[in-house]
């Protein structure tokens, strides 16, 4: 059993990354941490998860770590570790430059993998230490991906999202009253949001993308929409032949149909003279965040990257 601990356990990237964990056959949790409501049973905070593990700020030894932190701690906390570390924040996702760039904080330039698996399982063989990508990065590149020789100069996107996509504190822009039954840009994130730079270096630059990211009455889930010149059905079904972390449909899908899944539903829908649009939906917190965690350790271990995957998602 490899022994994993989950360092920031009261998000809900955390919880969500506990789920996964606890779910795997070969984890072992030995421990979490939360300043807040350290001393708390899990089972407390979270009761969906009936793990009684207390809650601790001590750091536990542990073969694997998962970084569920704000932005600018993981940075701090990562030199300090050792063994395998996934970190789930926006920390190491970007070179020092851009990272200073777009979260306004200094880091250590020591090199981590950008941990979307679909550009590569072979580069996972002798690393350890993986950025997870964000929630929006993932289903944006995941859109793009087999499409990433042939991308226009400018691609033009935009993403809906859920609330838990902006963490488990409420600020004047995420509290409830505030979103629900209402839809709105990003304050102040219009065509600059953090993630356009990661989905640009992932799928090798050359072309630019102009994201607009909308808040969305819902607590969980991403829809992305893309008008994409030239892409096809045939396309992704080939691009994507035997991946079972990805379903293509011949329709859009929605946010209901990935629900608690790791799995990204992709939907490409053809016009005529070339027109189409791809779409693609996933769960912010599964497959933008902790379940593809945990396929990235499951690659860094050599283990099949379904493995531990096979949790049946909620049914509404």
């Amino acid at each position: 059993m490899i022994r994993v601990a989950v360092l920031g356990a009261s998000g809900y990237t955390g919880a969500e990354t506990l789920r996964w964990v606890l779910g795997h056959p070969d984890l072992l949790l030995i421990g979490a941490t939360a300043n807040k409501h350290a001393g708390k049973k899990l089972s407390a905070l979270w009761p969906s998860l009936n793990c009684d593990i207390v809650l601790t700020t001590e750091i536990p030894q542990a073969d694997v770590y998962f970084l569920c932190l704000p932005h600018g701690e993981a940075a701090k906390l990562a030199p300090q570790l050792s063994g395998k570390i996934i970190d789930l924040s926006g920390d190491h996702r970007l070179d020092t430059e851009q990272t200073r760039r777009w979260y306004k904080f200094e880091r250590a330039g020591a090199p981590w993998l950008y941990g979307l698996p679909e550009l590569g399982h072979h580069r996972y063989a002798e690393v350890d230490r993986v950025a997870n990508p964000g929630c929006f990065a993932t289903a944006l590149a995941l859109s793009l991906l087999p499409m990433h020789r042939a991308l226009p100069n400018v691609v033009s996107a935009v993403g809906l999202t859920g609330s838990t996509g902006s963490g488990a504190s409420p600020t004047e822009g995420t509290h409830h009253p505030t979103r629900a039954e209402n839809l709105r840009p990003y304050k102040d994130k219009v065509l600059k949001h953090q993630h356009a730079p990661e989905v640009e270096n992932a799928l090798g630059g050359g072309f630019r993308l102009d994201f607009v990211p909308i808040s969305a009455p819902l607590r969980r889930g991403i829809l992305v929409t893309i008008p994409l010149p030239g892409a096809t059905l045939e396309r992704y079904q080939d691009f994507y032949a035997g991946n079972p972390l990805v379903r293509i449909c011949d329709a859009a899908p929605d946010t209901l149909g990935v629900l608690g899944s790791p799995r990204a539903d992709l939907g490409i829908v053809e016009g005529e003279d070339g027109q189409a649009v791809v779409f693609c939906a996933i769960d912010n917190l599964c497959r933008g965040a902790g379940s593809q965690a945990v396929v990235n350790l499951n690659l860094l271990m050599g283990w099949e990257a379904t493995r531990g995957m096979r949790q049946l998602p909620p049914v509404p």
